[in-house]
């Protein structure tokens, strides 16, 4: 199995995204659950898929046991690995990825491009994007003719804000193999700056070389129509975003990810049994701690305070398994902590530091919410403009950047934004949409009063 083959999309946002069960058909928006079961058919397939995954990883495992040198085995058992973690979300996987690729390295240093660019992507997944961009760097010039290692480049690059230099390792990457990987990594660019429309198109271009090329792993082109999914939702498009989330449960039965969107949809539109059936079903087979949280917030909107507890409670555990892992969670702890008013002294701490080392967007907007639940407006507003800086239409962004303009007495300004959560999509938040709307109805009603 190729780099190539195996490695075709960038996982920066998989964890926890990462980045992180039904079967529903394809065409046309479905009406069914999240929590709907699996056809007998639908899971023979997927129980043979992993069998054979389950196979090759414990051949690889033998041959690198019996062989310390074999770094092709190593380097194809991490793949093996990584791919896993992308269809389960289970962060042990990219320990054991990381850890072959140590392995691979120390054995073979000089020219082991495959191990080192690996680990630069594993590296970079944890969210060490620092460590990430070296290894990339070292791994480049061993094969400059190799568009991979761009991609890796750009995904650290992104990941510490440097959003210029992504942008051009992502050409360089397009440049020498314009393929699935490159487009997805084309439509992350464009959605960060606001281009929806560019967005789209990428993740459509995607979607079609997925289906068109002759691909063993289903698991990519149900990333691609969840990435796709998710945009529509983003922009009000629950339909559309429905359609797509089916068309990934369709080629690949129980993902994670497309469960946990078809509950998010089911949020948004006021269906709670079915949201929490969605989001239940998705945490049972992974606990991703965006999902616990989503889970733990339907709760409270049905005004279950209890369940809701529950769930939120488990999120420190999660932190510490991720962290067992090497994954650094700061920044996705950090939004969940000041969403929900817990440690925010030492929570400010930790989004501080964390802008410091890695001054992307993300990092800004969670400094930004953590200062503004502290009461630190002028360094919420100094943030927040820092995360803004793009042009990026993430309605959270822009709600957050609407609540702390209103603390600093600018009405207009926090208009402006609160408007483009009502215009993108106002039920972006089963947390935040209710306070997005009636701040801005408030605010609107200031205006004409005057």
């Amino acid at each position: 199995m190729t780099i190539a083959r195996a490695c075709r999309f960038g996982l920066v946002t998989v964890v926890g995204a990462i980045i992180l069960v039904a079967t529903a058909c394809g065409g046309g928006s479905s009406n069914r659950t999240a929590s709907s079961a699996l056809s007998d058919d639908a899971a023979a397939v997927l129980a043979a898929g992993k069998a054979k995954q389950t196979a090759r990883i414990e051949f690889l495992v033998q041959r690198a046991a019996a062989d310390p040198l074999d770094v092709f085995s190593l380097n194809s058992l991490a793949i093996e690995y990584m791919q896993r973690a992308r269809e389960t979300g289970d962060v042990s996987d990219l320990s054991r990825a990381y850890d072959a690729l140590l392995r691979s390295t120390e054995v073979r240093t000089n020219d082991n491009y495959e191990g080192l660019v690996l680990l630069a992507a594993v590296t970079t997944i944890r969210h060490d994007f620092a460590g990430g961009l070296a290894l990339a760097e070292r791994a480049i010039p061993l094969k400059p003719r190799e568009a991979y290692g761009y991609g890796v480049l750009g995904d650290a690059l992104l990941g510490l804000g440097r959003y210029g230099e992504a942008d051009a390792a992502y050409q360089k990457m397009i440049d020498i193999s314009a393929d699935i990987s490159a487009f997805g990594r084309r439509a992350l660019i464009a959605q960060l700056r606001g281009d929806i429309a560019g967005a789209e198109a990428s993740w459509r271009a995607v979607i079609e070389q997925a289906e068109d090329t002759d691909d063993s792993v289903p698991e990519h082109a149900a990333w691609a129509h969840t990435q796709l999914a998710a945009l529509y939702f983003s922009t009000g498009k629950l339909d559309d975003a429905a359609k797509h989330y089916a068309e990934a449960l369709a080629v690949f039965p129980g993902y994670v990810h497309a469960v946990a969107g078809e509950a998010h949809i089911a949020a948004a539109r006021g269906d709670y049994d079915a949201a929490i059936r969605g989001y239940t079903a998705a945490v049972n087979t992974v606990p991703l701690p965006e999902y616990v949280a989503a889970l733990g917030d339907v709760y409270a909107a049905m005004g279950n305070a209890e369940q809701a507890q529950n769930q939120y409670d488990l999120i420190a555990a999660i932190e510490q398994l991720y962290n067992a892992s090497g994954v650094n969670l700061d920044l996705q702890i950090g939004l969940f902590n000041a969403d929900h008013d817990r440690n925010i002294p030492a929570t400010l701490e930790r989004a501080r530091a964390a802008f410091a080392e890695q001054p992307s967007i993300q990092a800004a907007d969670t400094l930004a919410w953590v200062e503004y639940k502290a009461g630190n407006i002028d360094a919420a507003r100094a943030a927040i403009e820092a995360a803004l800086r793009t042009g990026t239409l993430d309605s959270s962004i822009n709600f957050h950047a609407g609540m702390i303009y209103r603390a600093a007495g600018n009405r207009a300004v926090a208009i402006r934004y609160l408007g483009i959560v009502r215009q993108l999509n106002p039920e972006f938040s089963v947390l935040h949409a209710r306070t997005a709307a009636q701040t801005l109805d408030q605010l609107k009603g200031q205006a004409t009063s005057e």
